[in-house]
């Protein structure tokens, strides 16, 4: 999430010093047998077909369902869509930690894929006459709009002024803006939006200002979505951490037509409470995975998204929390991709388990936050050393250009 989503280009870079890797004994179990047999499909049929047959075995038709990626190893990990180097760096590690119970952790805007869904949603779904004023939650009406006789502030413009206040008031409120609308409904915008070929006209307020403003839907990082597939098809987990709202990024990084093939259960995002239309029962995709009782299509047939806010946030500390709270208190990620200094920070720099050659994951889109993040670099470095800690926060680092991996 950040309201300045366009790209700024820079150069990439690579560091990568020698890992220390640890070799771990994968466990016996069905889904060695399980992979034995996908390795023999593999000989006739591209990987691209096996995932979608072994899909839809699994999913029986959802259109979310997770995936099945057998774990087999693959002695050159091939990154088409990745600059040379990094695409060497990433293979590198990928091969280290393969099928050892490793997992990764992504972004998701200007991350995954370039520009942000939830900041371009917002005008497309307003300019069209679905989201308005109107129909906002009152609760969500934090401060006045600032209309004139000849402009009616658009609600893009009312976020952008909330992010000015701070962005701990206009993260949240990105993620409750969609409360009342169905799962279902919600599906088909977001599918719309991810075909639109073209940008999207808004207005804003820069100060005293009204300025015109154009607004790019999301495209996908191919580069990213083969990575995404390379680790799972390697036998390391992928794991999304968004500061978008989970419902919302879960009908793109799980829905095979995009590519990410990432389970849904693995989408971690801001949660709200979810409301049954028919029971009035309240509840979340957090809550129903805790409970073992989740099934993404149920979910698209009978919720409402509501306003109130679940815990952690998935925004700055609270990505680090996430990790903590929904996949692994102790064991590290052996990725951790992101590309805003702050909302990123934290699981990027707490996050990578450098010892098993372990890799920061930066995609700069400016350089702005390019220079803000070798800041945090070199402070974050020098607190783990004056603190006795191993110093990680400047190891490790993969940098690429959008441009590069689209």
């Amino acid at each position: 999430m950040d309201p300045s989503s366009q790209p700024h280009p820079s150069q990439s870079v690579i560091r990568i010093p020698g890992p220390n890797t640890r070799h771990l004994h994968r466990s016996r179990n069905f889904f060695n047998c399980f992979a034995w047999f996908a390795a023999l499909w593999n000989m006739h049929f591209k990987s691209s077909t096996l995932t979608a047959a072994l899909w839809l075995a699994y999913g029986h038709g959802r259109s979310i369902a997770e995936p099945i990626h057998a774990a087999r190893p693959h002695p050159a990990v091939q990154l088409k869509h990745w600059p040379a180097e990094a695409a060497k760096a990433l293979g590198t590690m990928i091969v280290k930690n393969a099928n050892q119970s490793n997992y990764a952790v992504f972004d998701m805007d200007n991350t995954s894929y370039r520009y942000d869904l939830e900041e371009s949603l917002l005008p497309f779904l307003e300019n069209r006459g679905i989201l308005t004023r109107e129909n906002l939650d009152p609760t969500l009406k934090l401060i006045d709009f600032k209309d004139t006789a000849n402009y009616t502030e658009s609600l893009y413009s009312y976020y952008i002024r909330l992010c000015e206040v701070d962005d701990f008031v206009c993260y949240p409120w990105a993620a409750q803006v969609w409360s009342g609308f169905s799962l279902k409904i919600l599906k088909t915008y977001v599918d719309e939006l991810m075909a639109l070929n073209t940008t999207i006209q808004t207005k804003y307020w820069d100060g005293d200002e009204i300025v015109s403003a154009t607004v790019n839907p999301p495209k996908v990082f191919r580069g990213q979505a083969e990575l995404y597939n390379a680790l799972m098809d390697n036998g390391i987990k992928v794991y999304v951490v968004s500061a978008a709202h989970e419902e919302l990024v879960r009908m793109v990084a799980s829905d095979p037509k995009y590519g990410y093939n990432v389970p849904p259960e693995n989408v971690i995002g801001v949660t709200t409470m979810l409301k049954n239309i028919t029971s009035g029962e309240l509840t979340n995709a957090r809550k129903q995975i805790e409970a073992g009782t989740y099934d993404p299509q149920a979910f698209l047939d009978d919720l409402v998204m509501a306003p109130y806010l679940w815990t952690p946030a998935t925004w700055f500390a609270g990505k680090w929390a996430a990790i903590l709270t929904y996949i692994d208190q102790w064991k590290r990620p052996i990725l951790a991709a992101g590309d805003t200094p702050g909302s990123d920070s934290y699981m990027i720099f707490h996050g990578v388990d450098v010892s098993k050659g372990g890799i920061h994951l930066w995609i700069n889109r400016r350089d702005a936050y390019y220079t803000r993040i070798l800041n945090e670099q070199a402070e974050n470095a020098a607190g783990q050393r004056e603190n006795g800690r191993e110093v990680t926060a400047d190891k490790n680092w993969v940098v690429v250009k959008p441009a590069d991996i689209l």
